[in-house]
Protein backbone atom coordinates (compact mmCIF):
# COMPACT_ATOMS: atom_id res chain seq x y z
CA UNK A 1 0.00 0.00 0.00
CA UNK A 2 1.42 3.32 -1.37
CA UNK A 3 1.10 6.37 1.87
CA UNK A 4 1.42 9.78 1.80
CA UNK A 5 4.85 11.31 2.58
CA UNK A 6 5.35 11.71 5.45
CA UNK A 7 8.01 11.94 8.09
CA UNK A 8 10.39 13.87 6.02
CA UNK A 9 10.36 16.87 7.60
CA UNK A 10 13.44 15.57 9.79
CA UNK A 11 15.38 15.76 6.23
CA UNK A 12 14.77 18.75 5.53
CA UNK A 13 11.55 17.25 2.63
CA UNK A 14 8.67 20.07 2.53
CA UNK A 15 6.16 18.22 1.68
CA UNK A 16 3.83 20.98 1.08
CA UNK A 17 6.27 22.43 -1.05
CA UNK A 18 6.20 19.37 -3.21
CA UNK A 19 2.51 19.27 -3.56
CA UNK A 20 2.33 22.74 -4.72
CA UNK A 21 5.26 22.08 -7.40
CA UNK A 22 2.81 19.24 -8.95
CA UNK A 23 -0.10 21.91 -8.93
CA UNK A 24 2.25 23.92 -10.79
CA UNK A 25 3.37 21.95 -13.64
CA UNK A 26 -0.19 21.81 -13.76
CA UNK A 27 -1.06 24.76 -14.03
CA UNK A 28 1.82 25.88 -16.57
CA UNK A 29 0.75 22.60 -18.68
CA UNK A 30 -2.90 22.46 -18.74
CA UNK A 31 -4.22 25.28 -16.23
CA UNK A 32 -6.32 23.85 -13.50
CA UNK A 33 -7.26 20.99 -15.25
CA UNK A 34 -6.23 17.71 -13.47
CA UNK A 35 -7.68 15.33 -16.12
CA UNK A 36 -6.38 17.29 -19.14
CA UNK A 37 -2.98 17.08 -17.58
CA UNK A 38 -3.38 13.27 -16.60
CA UNK A 39 -4.66 12.44 -19.74
CA UNK A 40 -1.59 14.45 -21.05
CA UNK A 41 0.86 11.91 -19.53
CA UNK A 42 -0.85 9.15 -20.10
CA UNK A 43 -2.56 8.34 -16.19
CA UNK A 44 -5.82 8.27 -14.76
CA UNK A 45 -7.31 12.03 -13.28
CA UNK A 46 -6.74 10.22 -10.09
CA UNK A 47 -4.02 8.83 -9.82
CA UNK A 48 -2.60 12.64 -10.46
CA UNK A 49 -5.14 13.84 -7.90
CA UNK A 50 -3.72 11.59 -5.17
CA UNK A 51 0.25 12.86 -6.07
CA UNK A 52 -1.31 15.98 -5.71
CA UNK A 53 -2.69 15.10 -2.00
CA UNK A 54 0.77 14.14 -1.29
CA UNK A 55 1.37 10.43 -2.45
CA UNK A 56 4.83 9.98 -3.99
CA UNK A 57 5.38 10.39 -7.87
CA UNK A 58 6.73 6.68 -9.19
CA UNK A 59 10.25 7.15 -10.82
CA UNK A 60 8.09 5.67 -13.88
CA UNK A 61 5.81 8.34 -13.91
CA UNK A 62 8.24 10.82 -13.36
CA UNK A 63 10.22 9.64 -16.11
CA UNK A 64 7.53 9.99 -18.26
CA UNK A 65 6.66 13.56 -17.04
CA UNK A 66 10.46 14.33 -18.14
CA UNK A 67 10.32 12.43 -21.93
CA UNK A 68 7.20 14.12 -22.78
CA UNK A 69 7.36 17.92 -21.11
CA UNK A 70 10.69 18.66 -22.90
CA UNK A 71 12.27 20.84 -19.87
CA UNK A 72 10.96 19.87 -17.25
CA UNK A 73 13.32 18.69 -14.15
CA UNK A 74 12.64 15.97 -11.48
CA UNK A 75 14.79 18.05 -9.67
CA UNK A 76 12.75 20.41 -9.17
CA UNK A 77 9.20 18.48 -8.89
CA UNK A 78 11.06 16.55 -5.72
CA UNK A 79 13.27 18.84 -4.02
CA UNK A 80 12.69 22.67 -5.97
CA UNK A 81 16.14 22.66 -7.60
CA UNK A 82 15.92 24.94 -10.47
CA UNK A 83 19.24 23.88 -12.14
CA UNK A 84 18.05 21.67 -14.67
CA UNK A 85 14.95 23.36 -15.69
CA UNK A 86 14.41 24.74 -19.08
CA UNK A 87 14.21 28.41 -19.53
CA UNK A 88 10.20 28.18 -20.81
CA UNK A 89 9.44 26.27 -17.36
CA UNK A 90 11.65 28.67 -14.89
CA UNK A 91 9.60 31.71 -16.48
CA UNK A 92 6.56 29.82 -15.49
CA UNK A 93 7.33 29.07 -12.49
CA UNK A 94 8.85 32.68 -11.60
CA UNK A 95 5.19 33.94 -13.14
CA UNK A 96 2.93 32.09 -10.87
CA UNK A 97 5.36 32.68 -7.59
CA UNK A 98 4.88 36.46 -8.83
CA UNK A 99 1.41 36.36 -8.86
CA UNK A 100 1.07 34.56 -5.89
CA UNK A 101 2.69 36.69 -3.46
CA UNK A 102 0.75 39.89 -5.12
CA UNK A 103 -2.14 37.90 -4.29
CA UNK A 104 -1.11 37.27 -0.79
CA UNK A 105 -0.27 40.92 -0.36
CA UNK A 106 -3.89 41.81 -1.69
CA UNK A 107 -5.33 39.31 0.98
CA UNK A 108 -3.72 40.67 4.00
CA UNK A 109 -3.90 44.66 2.55
CA UNK A 110 -7.78 43.68 2.55
CA UNK A 111 -7.83 42.15 6.26
CA UNK A 112 -6.07 45.03 7.73
CA UNK A 113 -8.08 47.18 5.84
CA UNK A 114 -11.44 45.51 6.85
CA UNK A 115 -12.88 47.02 10.82
CA UNK A 116 -13.11 44.87 13.68
CA UNK A 117 -16.75 43.64 13.70
CA UNK A 118 -17.71 42.26 16.72
CA UNK A 119 -18.99 38.62 17.39
CA UNK A 120 -22.96 38.45 17.00
CA UNK A 121 -24.58 37.66 20.33
CA UNK A 122 -25.86 34.55 20.20
CA UNK A 123 -29.70 34.44 20.79
CA UNK A 124 -31.01 32.27 23.90
CA UNK A 125 -33.17 29.42 22.98
CA UNK A 126 -36.58 29.62 24.93
CA UNK A 127 -36.78 26.96 27.50
CA UNK A 128 -37.82 24.02 25.79
CA UNK A 129 -41.65 22.72 27.13
CA UNK A 130 -42.49 19.09 28.08
CA UNK A 131 -45.13 18.40 25.29
CA UNK A 132 -48.03 15.51 26.29
CA UNK A 133 -49.02 15.22 22.86
CA UNK A 134 -52.04 15.93 20.84
CA UNK A 135 -55.41 15.94 22.40
CA UNK A 136 -57.66 12.94 20.80
CA UNK A 137 -61.65 13.85 20.75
Amino acid sequence: MVRKLEGLDDFGFDIEAYKKRLRMLRQIVSGENQQDFAARLGLDAKRWNNYEQGYPVPRHVAMMIMTQLDGMSIEWLWFGKVGNLSTYYLEQIRAIEALERQQQKARQHILQQAPAKPLPKRATAAPKTKSRGRKRS
